[in-house]
């Protein structure tokens, strides 16, 4: 089968369309036949050597996709076979043929194309444990959303809106501000120019935020801070800001300037807090897992709530998706087709 694998860092022509052995299922695993992937930002960082959670190289890359169960190992029954699937897993989605645990293959969304399945998991879960597992939000709260137009974004924005909170999108040009006002969001404001305070402050009701999901970092993470109102709850969920040169010492320096980071003292004096959420560590604490994706399901069910899909690669063109990716000209959640 071919798979694209991960040999050492650099620019999206690093990763390589190889064929690798099809996947011989362990006992309790199944294998599925991938028919779309879901491209993360993550995946373009742990390209580039800059994540943290990514395995040692080589790896095929790829944390989520949508398929059909075409094996299934010994002590999973074969009333599975047939099955189209989400899965979730650290790494090895970008291939035509995956082995996970059977407890990771979750069946897809009943109503859902397959891109929009394909869309859902990673983004959707990311948004909805920030949101209301660390913010604990509440309906009425005024909630800032960063990069609102991206795929854990646009999944906030769907969430905070549809639980009854004012929210503000905030994105990184004016272009994307209209998907993220169409997405449920009460107001917007645009990071991509100087003035973005003032521009926050104005669309944020009374100037002030009970909740941020933050993925940014840098100049974007301190507005966003000095915005909470008392008791405000800001949870970080990435940093896209995140950009260094192994070999370019200063670049160092401006990743680590840019990282976001809490003063205690003003925390107190501002009765505010900073909160800190990556669902990959939490895969292990599979009942926690499983009731937080229940949860999340039959809210987006109830709400009608969708992901949205901005656009699909073949999967010859897999190293195109991380150039368009990388390029911030994206919008919802990228896709790639298998087959």
């Amino acid at each position: 089968m071919r798979a694209w694998r991960l040999t050492r860092t650099g620019a999206p022509e690093v990763l390589q369309l190889t064929h690798v052995p099809s996947p011989v299922p362990a006992a309790g695993e199944v294998i599925v036949e991938v028919d779309a992937i879901g491209v993360n930002y993550a995946e373009v960082l742990s390209r580039k050597g800059l994540y943290g959670w990514a395995p040692k190289r080589p790896y095929v890359p790829g944390m989520e996709a949508v398929g059909t169960i075409v094996e299934v190992g010994a002590g999973i029954s074969p009333a599975r076979i047939g099955e189209v699937v989400l899965c979730g897993m650290q790494f090895g989605a970008y291939a035509e043929r995956i082995a996970l645990p059977s407890r990771r293959a979750l069946r897809s969304i009943q109503g859902f194309s397959l891109d929009e399945n394909a869309a859902f998991g990673v983004n959707f879960m990311t948004a909805w444990v920030a949101l209301m597992e660390m913010a604990r939000l509440r309906p009425g709260d005024r909630v800032g959303i960063t990069a609102a137009a991206g795929g854990v974004g646009t999944a906030a924005v769907q969430i905070a809106a549809a639980h009854g909170c004012h929210v503000v999108g905030m994105a990184g040009s004016d272009e994307k501000l209209g998907t993220v006002a169409s997405l449920g969001a009460a107001s917007t404001a645009s990071y991509g120019s100087p003035g973005f305070e003032t521009r926050l402050a104005e669309a944020a009701p009374d100037g002030r935020l009970d909740v941020v999901l933050e993925v940014v970092g840098g100049e974007v993470f301190d507005v966003c801070l000095s915005r909470l109102d008392h008791f405000g709850r800001l949870v970080v969920v990435g940093y896209a800001g995140l950009d260094y040169s192994l070999w370019n010492p200063l670049s160092w320096w401006r990743a680590w300037r840019g990282a976001p980071r809490l003063d205690i003292k003003h925390a107190a004096e501002a009765s505010i807090g900073v909160l800190a959420t990556h669902i990959g560590y939490l895969l292990p604490d599979e009942e926690r897992m499983m009731s937080i994706w229940s949860a999340l399901t039959t809210f987006t069910a109830r709400h009608g709530l969708r992901p949205v899909v901005g656009r699909v690669f073949a999967f010859e063109e897999l190293p195109e998706a991380h150039r368009f990716m990388e390029s911030r000209e994206s919008v919802g959640k990228l896709v790639v087709r298998v087959g």
